[in-house]
Formats: structure tokens, sequence, C-alpha cells
């Protein structure tokens, strides 16, 4: 009670910062800047009729990414013309995570708000009002720099991970529940580094009204299991709060709060952990490691948490790492798992591994790169179902209450569609709708990498092929995107999708927007500059609620929605010739909605917006439609362009070709990887185009439909796929040679040639107690290649004294399975306890490696 009267009183001080001891040492600072906003209490927007709100990653525990209480977004309302960027809010890092939304939260001294939650890498959580621009109802932070407690900086990690950067705190979506504590909690996990060395992961659960912990809060994250791996200490693995990274969304089942963890740039030493806390107490109740005496098995997903079946046990992914071929299996890499909670731990109660995992984990071709969807029941004969897919791009359909095991001759689950889709790092889609003219179907949404959004129906349990619809023209490069459904039921769906492809150079975030019936493009980002939503987040999820679309980015919470009086839609010269009023029409709109509030300009940070407000007049609800309108209109013809004739010389094919890049992923030299399309158009009304497609070394064309002359608005394909013949990166070009206007297009490709990877088994050897001046019998190392290209040694493994190298048949190991031994013994010379090391040296990766050798003698 005590410390539930001091929250209430902390929270009715102006521009508060309370400071609240954590686990060793960390502190909280939760700021409430209620001097900042409108003395009047603000009204939140009206509901949708049945929205509750969006209180976890992709809206549900089966992770179907749909919102079906939404009327107001619609395929006819959803327009250039009528939809658009409405305003944006600051934040101090980027937003990994996807923005949750709780209608009508009581937020003490400010009144009653819909509120959106954003997290950020800054280790941040903010509370923003959902429908109006302005600084924050509340901001809690997870650091203090004055006493050292930053962000981890990722160089922490290495010079070379450069998968997030430059700091990382917050990169998975909290989860909400409502009804716990006085007004509801979230629950998110933050990463600090505390010093020099020093880092740590804690479970917090906040009071959503204030951003104050709850009590028991924070937890700070350890967990051991018993375990033979490679970073175990006297058969103990503990967790590692460093290389350990907390990527999939939280999951909450059954008053547990389940934590899922992979690595940061494979790292190593990692595993795949699943920790799950009481929601109340946050006592622990679960501890699960996915390879305890292996390596790797993490748990990325992108993003996507567990799935939660209907009897609360948890579906998950792991990725590359070591798998057990023979029984018992403790180490499941690449596989998909049904855990059920019990015992402290997790059992594997069904899993499902492909036949081709050795040469999965090899290659670091992941199954668990993409989430789990879990579809509702379907009709036939296995009505519980999940689909997956990993970075090949094999769509994967698998009966979770009985998912095949691992059959070395034959996969066993239900359908497996081989390369349907671009690799996959996202989460596909689900919705159950009406089509016009088709009836009611169950459609599953998928966009790849280098792919088009795809729209498959699954009729009678099995996915419908090819694919019913695509969204021609749309290709989205690296990472992909995780689509979402919003509709009213089973009607007006759109489906929502956010190209990141410009993640790793400050490129812009796209959003776009399709009919859900058939994949045609409603609305682009791209066509209005005002509609820009800031640098692109990779992996990032929209969340549509009650009107409106939240999107976080590196630097703003982006807000899109309908204007109460529509702008004039964009013409083939709007970019170029009215960016300057372009912005004033999404600003005015904005500043219509927010006008009532005097701090407006400090959030309003974006130079654009702070310009239009001090230049455009308050617009009153009609005002705003025109202002772009009178931007449009002169130039449909250059001055001085010559007026054509009928001669045929100047008319041009005109060819386009998508994507314009291609970054392929890290191959083994001697190996060819999973090809990428390239779409290419003639975009000409009458002129053929002449195309001879060439590629540099190290890439190959593995599919090529385009035709020697393509026809006026003629479409073909070509498929590409990496094929390094030595180690390192490698850049090159497809290149379309053609007649077409502005001459050759070159799509450029790049990747990187790896050296190839063998494993040694066991990874450790210990002898039984040896007599002085005695010989232990000899035990082997099995080194074996399953890589695409051969392993050769370039010295005799040796092994430090009293350990010695008895035989050895390893010189050159043959590509795809090949195997040679190395056979060791024990010959101690005094008594005591020896530690040695074998050390192999060859051409493989992580050459020299190394053999941990322990015995005694007595």
């Amino acid at each position: 009670m005590a410390g539930r009267s001091l929250r209430s009183l902390m929270v009715g001080a102006a521009a508060l910062v309370a400071v609240i001891s954590g686990a060793e040492l960390l502190g909280h600072a939760a700021v409430v800047p209620g001097q900042s906003r409108s003395a009047h209490p603000h009204a939140a927007r009206a509901l949708e009729p049945g929205f509750t709100g969006t209180f976890l990653y992709r809206n549900d525990n089966f992770r179907t990414g749909q919102n079906l209480a939404e009327s107001v977004l619609t395929p006819s309302t959803v327009n250039a013309s009528q939809f658009g960027l409405v305003f944006t809010d600051t934040i101090d890092a980027a937003a990994y995570a996807q923005p949750l939304y709780v209608p009508n939260v009581a937020i003490p001294n400010l009144g009653t708000h819909n509120v959106v939650y954003v997290a950020t890498e800054n280790d941040s959580v903010y509370a923003f009002d959902a429908d109006q621009q302005g600084p924050p109802l509340w901001h809690t932070s997870f650091i203090n720099p004055a006493l050292g407690i930053t962000p981890v900086p990722s160089t922490d990690l290495g010079e070379g991970c450069g998968d997030l950067v430059p700091i990382i705190g917050i990169t998975a979506t909290p989860v909400i529940d409502p009804a716990e504590g006085p007004a509801g909690t979230l629950y998110v996990v933050s990463k600090v580094k505390l010093g020099p060395g020093s880092y740590q992961q804690q479970l917090h659960a906040l009071d959503i009204t204030t951003g104050l912990e709850q009590p028991n809060s924070p937890v700070t994250i350890v967990a051991t299991v018993p375990g033979t791996a490679e970073d175990s200490v006297n058969g103990v693995i503990s967790f590692n709060p460093l290389l350990q990274h907390d990527r999939p969304a939280l999951t909450l089942a059954n008053g547990v709060v389940y934590l899922s963890f992979a690595s940061h740039c494979d790292v190593t030493p990692y595993h795949g952990w699943i920790l799950g806390y009481d929601e109340t107490s946050l006592a622990q109740e679960v501890v699960y490691n996915s390879t305890p005496n292996g390596e790797d098995g993490g748990i990325w997903e992108a993003g996507c948490g567990p799935g939660v079946d209907t009897n609360g046990d948890l579906i998950a992914i792991t990725g590359n790492g070591t798998f057990d071929t023979i029984a018992p299996t403790v180490d499941y890499g690449d596989s998909f798992l049904r855990l059920t909670p019990g015992g402290g731990t997790m059992s594997i109660t069904s899993s499902f591994t492909p036949l081709d995992e050795l040469l999965l984990d090899d290659d670091d071709l992941d199954m668990g790169s993409g989430g789990n969807l879990l579809l509702p029941t379907q009709p036939g004969p296995n009505p519980d179902l999940m689909l997956g897919a990993g970075k090949v791009g094999t769509l994967y359909l698998v009966n979770r209450d009985n998912m095949g095991g691992f059959n070395a001759t034959k996969d066993q689950m239900v359908q497996e569609l081989t390369g349907a889709v671009g690799g996959m790092f996202s989460t596909p889609a689900y919705w159950q709708g009406k089509v016009s003219g088709v009836g009611v179907q169950n459609m599953i949404y998928t966009i790849g990498e280098s792919d088009l959004p795809k729209m498959f129906v699954i009729s009678n349990g099995l996915l419908q092929t090819p694919p019913t619809s695509a969204a021609v023209y749309f290709s989205f490069p690296f990472p992909g995107a995780s689509p979402v459904i919003s509709a009213n039921g089973k009607t007006g769906g759109i489906l929502w999708a956010i190209n990141s492809g410009g993640w790793n150079w400050g490129g812009t975030s796209i959003l776009y927007a399709f009919d859900a019936t058939n994949l045609t493009e409603l609305y682009d980002s791209n066509k209005f500059s005002a509609d820009n939503p800031g640098p692109a987040v990779k992996f990032t999820v929209p969340t549509v609620a009650n009107g409106s679309v939240y999107m976080g980015t590196q630097t703003q919470l982006a807000v899109f929605g309908l204007f109460p009086g529509g702008r004039g839609a964009p013409t083939p010269t709007a970019t170029a010739t009215a960016s300057a009023s372009a912005t004033p029409t999404r600003t005015a709109t904005a500043t219509s909605t927010t006008s009532a509030t005097p701090t407006a300009s400090i959030t309003a940070t974006s130079t654009a917006t702070a310009t239009t407000a001090t230049n455009t007049p308050t617009p009153s609800a009609t005002s705003t439609a025109p202002t772009l309108t009178p931007t449009v209109t002169a130039t449909p013809t250059p001055t001085g362009t010559p007026v054509p004739t009928a001669s045929p010389s100047p008319v041009f094919a005109k060819l386009n070709a998508n994507p314009t890049s291609i970054s392929f992923a890290d191959q083994v030299a001697g190996h060819q990887g999973k090809s990428s399309k390239v779409t290419v158009v003639n975009t000409a009304a009458s002129a053929s185009v002449t195309l001879s497609p060439t590629v540099s070394t190290g890439f190959v064309v593995t599919s090529n439909t385009c035709p020697t002359v393509m026809a006026p608005g003629g479409s073909c394909r070509i498929e590409v796929a990496f094929a390094p013949a030595t180690k390192g990166k490698q850049h090159g070009q497809l290149q379309l040679n053609s007649n077409a206007e502005f001459g050759v297009r070159a799509i450029k490709l790049k990747g990187k040639g790896l050296a190839p990877k063998m494993k040694t088994r066991p990874k450790s050897l210990s002898f039984e107690q040896t007599s002085p001046d005695s010989l232990s019998s000899p035990q082997t190392i099995t080194v074996v290649n399953d890589s695409p290209a051969p392993i050769s040694f370039t010295t005799a493994p040796a092994a430090t004294p009293p350990f010695n190298v008895t035989a050895n048949t390893c010189q050159t190991i043959a590509p795809n399975g090949g195997s040679c031994t190395i056979a060791v013994e024990f010959a101690p010379h005094k008594r005591g306890k020896y530690q040695g090391t074998l050390e192999i040296h060859d051409n493989a990766a992580s050459s020299p490696q190394h053999i941990k050798l322990f015995g005694v003698s007595r």
C-alpha cells in the first residue's frame, strides 16, 4: 500500500522525475510532463465498434496480424486523396518493437486518452496520445548516463556486428495485460550496460497510466540449465546478458510472461532460451534451452513471439544449430517445436525438423528466420495447422498437434512448397474474408525477401498453388515485410506492409496498403513527400487501430489516417514541382487536430512541420483539401520539347527492372545459393525491346523467361543466384543489355563467400583415470564436412602434452558429408588433473579449431 500511495503523490507533481530502486542498482525514471499539455482534459476519440485494443504483437497469440474491428479504413477510403500522414511524435532511438494501443486510459491529471505505447533501443518506453500530436503523456527510461548506465553499444559485440546499430536497448515488442494491476500492466525487457564488461537484462512491469514500476518489478534476468555445451562450466550453462538477444515479442499465456532469446550477429556462444515469469510476482517459473548439449538454435522469428495454442502450449521455430538425429533428442536446431510448460521447464511434446537440417545448419539457412503463424481451425483431416518458412523460402504447413518429427528419408509434415516465397525474414498474415465473385475464403499472405506480396488460399487444409494473387511490380528488398490485415469482420480487408529496405543507409520507410482480396495497390506513402514517415527500421510491423495506422521509425512514431476534407490526388509532376506545398497539406490537417494544444510545437521536431506551422493559416475542417491542388498546374509538357512527328524514330522502348539491387545471403565458396527474382517490364505503349542479359562472375542466371524481343507492355522474370568461387565480399551486376531508352539497365549484386564449415564431434574428450607413466585407451574425434566444398588441412593436428595424437586420417575431406578421424591418448608422467587442447589447422571457417582435453592421474 505504501508503494502505491507514493506513486500517486509522485504522479501529481509537475515534470516529475521519479527514481525507483531496481535490482542491482539500476534506476528507472518516469517522466510525466503534465504541465506541457492542455489544462483541459482531452476527450479520447470514439472507438470502433468491437475494438478493444492492440495489446500484443500481431494482435493475437496465433500471430495472425488481423484486426477485424476496423470500419473507418476501407478499400474505398484508403487512397492518395483521402489518406496519409497525419502527425508524428519524436522518439529517442529506433523502434523495432511494434506500437501497442490501449483505448480510454485515465492518465493522472491529464484526463482520458486513447494511448499508443512505443519502446526504443535507447531503453525508453513512451505513452503518446493516439489521436493528436504532442509531448508524451509519460516517458520511462531504464538508463542513467550520469551513473554510467547506458544502452549496450553494438560495438561491444565486435566491430563486424552491424545487425542492430549503434545501440541496443529494447528490441522485443512488449505485451500488455489491461486487467493486471490497478489499471493495466505493460511488460517489457530492457538491456543495458552497467559499466566496463558488465551487462544486465531486466523484465519490467509498468503501470500503463504512469509508466512507473509495479510491485516486484523489475527482475534481473538470470537462468541456468544443465548441459555439456562449450560454454558450460562444471556441467551448467548460464544465461549471458550480453550475447543473448531478446528479439521475439513477449508472450503472455495463462498468467505467465514468456521471453525468448537468440543472439546478435551469431556471436557465439549462444543458445535459444525461453524464460517464463509469473505476471504478478515476476517469479521465474520456466527455463528452457534449445541446445544444452550443443550450440546456437536461437529463437529469432524476425521479431514474432512464440504462438500459443488453445491449450496453452507454446509454438516456436528455432534457427540453425545443433540437432540430435539420434534419440534421445535434446538439441533442437532448425525445428518447429510444440513446448508444454511444466516442472519449471518446457517439454517438447511434438516437433518437426526437415531432413536437410545439417545443410541448413552448415549454410546458416535458418528455419527460424521467419515467424510462426498459427491458423484458426481449418476443415479437412488436420484442423490445427501452422505455417512457417526460413531463409530458403520453402513454405511448411505443419499439423501442430503431430508435427512429424525427423525422418532422414522424407519430411513428414502436411505440405511442403519448395521455393514458394523469397527468403522469409517476416511473419505471414491470415484472414478469412469475402472475395467478390468467389465467396468466403481462408487467405494467407506472405512478403519474402526480394519477393512480391502474395496471397495463398488454403482450402480443405492445404495451400492452393500457385498463389491466387500477387502484387505485381512491388518487390520488397531484404528483409521483406510482415503484413497485417485490417477488416470489418469478413469485409473491407486491407493488407498493410512496410518496405524497410533502406534500413541500413538511412532510407525512408514506406507504408503500403493493398486490397486484401486481390492485392491491388490502394496507397503508397512515397507518393507525397509530406507522407514520409521517417528513416526505416528493419522488421517493423504497423499497428492498425481505431481508424489509424501507427509505425515506428529510427526517429519518430508516424501516425497515418484519413483527412476530413481530403486532398488532391498526386500527378506525375507532384513530387518534382510541388514538394514545398505538398508538406503544408499534411501538416495543416495535423495542425487542425492539435490546435487546442498550446505545446504542440514542442514535439513538432520535423523541420518541414515546424516551418509549415508558421506559414500556413490554421485550417478549418474543410480547408485542407485544396492546398496541394494548385501545385500541379503547369508543366504537362516541358518548355522547348519538340512536338512528336509521325516518324517512328523518337519512339523508344522503356525498360523497368525491379529490384535494382540484390544482397544475397552469405554462401560457402563452391556452393550456389537461393535464387532471387528480377521482374523486367517493357513499359512502352508501342515499342518492342530487344533484350540480352549477362551476369558477373560469381553470380549465375538460374532462370530466364525473357524473350529476345519483348512486346510493348510485356513482362518477364530473371532469377539470379550467388555462386562464389572464393571467400570474401563480392560485387557484380546483372546487365540487361537492350535497345531501350537510356541503354543498359544494371542490377547491382553483392554477396559474401564463406570458408566451408566443418563440425567436430565431440567438442571435448575426457579420459579415464590413468596411472603415471601409463597410457589411456585412445579416444577419437570425428571431423565432418557437410559443406559443398572440400576441406584441406594445412598442418597435422597436434595436442598439448601429456596428450598425444596417435592416429590421423585428416588430409582432405570430401564435400557433402565427407569425414575423417583423429585419435588422441592421455599419457601422464605424474599425478594430477590435466587440461589440454587438440588444435586443428585447415581452410575451414574458424580455423584453428580447438578440442578441449581432460584427464586425471592418481
